[in-house]
């Protein structure tokens, strides 16, 4: 459109500036000075070079606006930074995990070890003998005897504990860090004090002769539930050591 509009100005400019053409009146030389200096106007103003060129509207044919050529952006150093991308929309992104949070050490199970690696005592061998549910321990004794609360009863938990050496052996366990303690069907329950003369195996202070057996027990007091409860074990640790028997 543009294109056809600036060949019919400068057609008819052209025609008007010839003197020699047939039906065209004369003109001055001062008109054909106009008449150039108009059609050089129009040229610049449809130059494709000319910054401030008449840009004519499409639309109606007739509106006219200046088309300013603003300079291409200067590509600089910043010019080729890659902005972050952006999350895709419907997407959350999920926070990194935090360092404090794995480093967290894992509560890690003691090891099950035997009843000797617990009391680790050269020369002695403790071993686990049998168990037994009574109302006074012990029986048939003219001695102080304990009693059993109503409706429940004491259970006996007996170990031996055997000198295979030749010489004696002084033991003390009162002054040791070990833990007894009968599982229940989950409850945990603490032994008694023994009314033995050598303290029970809680307490054990003793001297045992070259090839001789002491008999050391443990005494748990227990309600009428507990009684009936059949899944019962004694759990005996010290440190990280565990030891479990199952009665």
């Amino acid at each position: 459109m543009k294109r056809k509009l600036l060949g019919v100005i400068i057609t008819s400019a052209v025609m008007l500036s010839l003197t020699g053409c047939a039906d065209v009146p004369d003109i001055s030389e001062k008109q054909q000075d106009l008449i150039a200096e108009y059609s050089g106007g129009i040229l610049l103003r449809y130059s494709d070079r000319y910054d401030l060129r008449l840009v004519m509207n499409d639309e109606d044919g007739d509106g006219m606006e200046d088309d300013m050529k603003s300079p291409a952006p200067s590509e600089g150093p910043d010019s080729t930074a890659q902005s972050s991308p952006s999350p895709t929309p419907g997407t959350t992104e999920e926070p990194a995990a935090s360092a404090e949070a794995s480093e967290i050490p894992q509560e890690t199970e003691r090891p099950t070890v035997g009843v000797n690696e617990i009391y680790g005592i050269s020369g002695l061998d403790f071993s686990y003998s049998s168990y037994e549910t009574v109302k006074t321990y012990p029986k048939n004794s003219s001695d102080v005897t304990m009693t059993a609360d109503k409706d429940g009863a004491l259970l006996v938990v007996n170990f031996n504990v055997k000198n295979t050496t030749k010489n004696d052996i002084k033991v003390d366990l009162t002054g040791r860090n070990i833990n007894y303690e009968l599982d229940v069907g989950g409850s945990k329950i603490a032994p008694s004090i023994s009314i033995l003369d050598n303290g029970g195996l809680n307490y054990l202070m003793t001297t045992i002769k070259p090839g001789k057996t002491e008999k050391a027990v443990l005494i748990f007091n227990l309600d009428k539930t507990s009684v009936q409860t059949a899944e019962k074990q004694l759990e005996i640790s010290e440190g990280d050591k565990l030891a479990i028997i199952k009665l």
